[in-house]
């Protein structure tokens, strides 16, 4: 009988985890494990938002929610990126084959997820689009790039592209954060969050004043503006400082 009344009472125990306090629940056995985050919308957060921006605009990298980018990239492309980063940049790769965290299946619901709430209507003019994506080199000219430069790109990045109302695309700062891909997407693209238009001339489908009476940019002043963009690289970007050191007070 006292057998029986222990058997019963060890049951009793054991059914009172399921209410006592302290037995974690789903969410919190799931917390700190990044393989159980799913949704488009969770994943892009964890790990997008930071340098994309939370809606896919407004952040320092390459904005994605724009339907001219996503006319002109693949699945593929996307999905490589995001899997392998961008060597040499910010752009870190995700994979966990990489070395990231994101298992294959999330990176296929970012993909999913980007194609199926950002990709809108692009303009008519997409599918005359100039190539967005290359990964060599920039063959183009050089002397050729600034007068294309100057032409088109000065009354907002200055002449010789010192900087005014927009930024300056040489500061040797920006293009040891800036890929070779990003600039070239930049100048296809454009950037309708911040206002720059695309090789069209066109901000949300519509022509800027900046660029009036000049035609669209080629393939050819593409290469060239990004061969002399890119010339401007340093092997070590940033402020010099003294060899004697801070002589400033209080160092």
């Amino acid at each position: 009988m006292i057998r029986v009344a222990l058997v019963i009472a060890n049951l009793a125990l054991l059914a009172a985890c399921d209410w006592m306090p302290g037995k974690p629940t789903a969410p919190e056995i799931n917390r700190g494990n990044p393989a159980s985050i799913h949704g488009f919308t969770n994943l892009w957060n964890v790990n997008c938002q930071g340098c994309h921006g939370e809606t896919g605009m407004w952040g320092a990298a390459r904005p994605l929610n724009d339907p001219l980018y996503q006319s002109l990239v693949t699945d593929e492309w996307l999905t490589g990126t995001i899997s392998n980063g961008i060597p040499g940049t910010l752009m870190p790769a995700h994979a966990v084959s990489m070395g990231g965290h994101v298992t294959d299946e999330q990176i296929k619901e970012i993909v999913e997820g980007m194609r199926t709430h950002w990709t809108g209507t692009p303009p008519s003019y997409a599918a005359q689009s100039p190539a967005i994506i290359n990964v060599k080199a920039p063959t183009g000219n050089v002397a050729a790039g600034l007068v294309t430069f100057n032409t088109y790109c000065s009354p907002c990045h200055g002449e010789n592209g010192v900087g005014a109302m927009a930024g300056s695309p040489v500061d040797n700062s920006f293009l040891a954060l800036a890929s070779d891909q990003m600039i070239r997407a930049t100048i296809v693209c454009g950037r309708p969050d911040v206002g720059m238009p695309d090789w069209q001339g066109n901000l949300n489908g519509k022509p800027v004043p900046q660029r009036e009476g000049l035609a669209p940019l080629s393939n050819t002043q593409i290469e060239d503006l990004m061969a002399w963009i890119t010339s401007h690289r340093v092997a070590f970007p940033g402020q010099p400082y003294s060899k004697d050191g801070n002589t400033s007070p209080g160092f």
